[in-house]
């Protein structure tokens, strides 16, 4: 290289401001010029991104102990077993694989949804308080160069917690497009009330234009700019012919009744439907693991609620042959506790838990780490991933440079992973 682009380099490398080679007063390093240095070459379209919000327990769920609350059940990988609660999940394991051995420092809520939907703990973060969520980086790498009218590249389905649907410093066009209602996902297209004709939605549509038109004379700012292009992506929406893939009702029956009516199996189902129009990244939240007290009980209420539509999705991911261009993950913001006391509660527990990955560059059917006879703690240290791995290793896997940077908007660089985040390669 030459001296400009050495110098250039080790100023970012030292975190100091990339405007000193900026021939713009904006910055040369922005968002959309850095896109080309974070895109690696992938097969993978989108990401099915499950959160089991709370601390889903793992020695209640896919890594059987003698202290379990669930006997175990049989998986489709060999000499592989889980527990009750994901026993139609257990036939289809064969098309992912399972990491055992999932970890973090953070026993906090809201330090550990941090490191999950980032790769960032809190205290590294603490400079970038316009840090995106990492599926927004997907979605971003995945989306910012196609010239095309609006449609959502992050969508979120379930809770809101953490920093799901976040976009930072990415901007709206990346943030999550959020469903609360899965029966009914995509409202407001008309009006309210009565059956309008197209020409009074035009009317509509103009008057608001004028108004915002008259006010952006009066107040020229970014943010009159971003509510003029929330109306350009609403009207592109509404008429997009991708839009039915938000409509599960569409579906036959018979897939339908395989998926369940619960919310849990129709956001599964939807999911699908998604990810077969490459949307980029598919955001499902499941909440009520906190399981202080009453800890079988609940863990058995998700499950009853969720273990089908899991075990479908998989089933149709493998058969249609998506499984190859989408990548499916399943995690918590961190384990619970081992032991279980009089309240039959288990407690925050970061050392350990379970994640479940595959499609895409992934191999099928891998076991990666285990833990000990009570499952508190990895048994080999060198096959425990870290959570700042693991994103490292999603974004590796779904074609985004891990070691990639953006210039956020206090114009300065942002690492996608941290230093000491590392590609697990014996996965791929």
């Amino acid at each position: 290289m030459d001296r400009k682009e050495f110098l250039k380099k080790s100023i970012l490398s030292l975190g100091l401001s990339p405007f000193l080679f900026s021939s713009s007063p904006f910055g040369s390093l922005g968002a959309e010029e850095e896109e080309e240095s974070i895109a690696l070459p992938s097969k993978v379209k989108s990401v099915i991104f499950i959160e089991m919000m709370g601390g889903m327990s793992h020695v209640d769920t896919l890594d059987p102990k003698p202290n379990s609350a669930f006997g175990k059940v049989s998986s489709s990988i060999s000499g592989l077993s889980v527990l009750e609660p994901f026993s139609l999940t257990a036939k289809q394991l064969h098309s992912i694989g399972i990491i055992r051995s999932t970890w973090s420092e953070e026993g906090d809520h809201g330090f550990a949804q941090m490191l999950l939907g980032t790769g960032y703990r809190m205290t590294e973060a603490m400079g970038f308080p316009d840090i995106p969520h990492f599926g927004a980086v997907i979605a971003y790498a995945k989306k910012s160069k196609v010239k095309s009218s609006y449609f959502p590249s992050y969508v979120t389905i379930g809770g809101r917690g953490g920093k799901n649907g976040n976009s930072g410093f990415l901007g709206i066009d990346y943030s999550g497009y959020h469903v609360g209602n899965v029966d009914e996902p995509i409202q407001h297209l008309n009006p309210s009330y009565g059956k309008f004709a197209e020409d009074r939605i035009l009317r509509r549509k103009d008057l608001v234009s004028f108004m915002n038109e008259e006010f952006s004379k009066t107040y020229p700012t970014k943010e009159s700019k971003h509510w003029k292009n929330m109306l350009v992506a609403a009207e592109e929406f509404r008429n997009s012919k991708n839009i039915d893939s938000f409509r599960i009702s569409l579906e036959d029956e018979k897939t339908r009744a395989r998926y369940g009516t619960t919310w849990q199996g129709k956001a599964m189902l939807l999911a699908k439907r998604l990810a077969a129009q490459e949307v980029p990244f598919i955001h499902i939240s499941i909440g009520g693991w906190d399981t202080h007290t009453g800890n079988k009980a609940q863990v058995t209420k998700i499950m009853k609620e969720t273990d089908m539509g899991i075990a479908s999705l998989l089933e149709d991911l493998n058969n249609t042959g998506l499984i190859k261009q989408t990548l499916f993950v399943l995690s918590s913001e961190f384990g619970r506790t081992p032991d279980v006391g009089s309240r039959d509660g288990r407690d925050h527990h970061p050392k350990v838990w379970s994640t479940l990955l595959g499609g895409g560059p992934f191999t099928k059917g891998f076991v990666l780490g285990e833990t000990d006879e009570t499952g508190s703690k990895p048994v080999n240290p060198k096959e425990a991933l870290h959570v700042r791995d693991l994103i490292a290793t999603i974004y590796q896997a779904a074609g985004v440079n891990p070691d990639g940077s953006l210039t956020n908007s206090f114009g300065r660089p942002f690492l996608l992973t941290t230093k000491k985040a590392k590609v697990y390669e014996g996965l791929f």
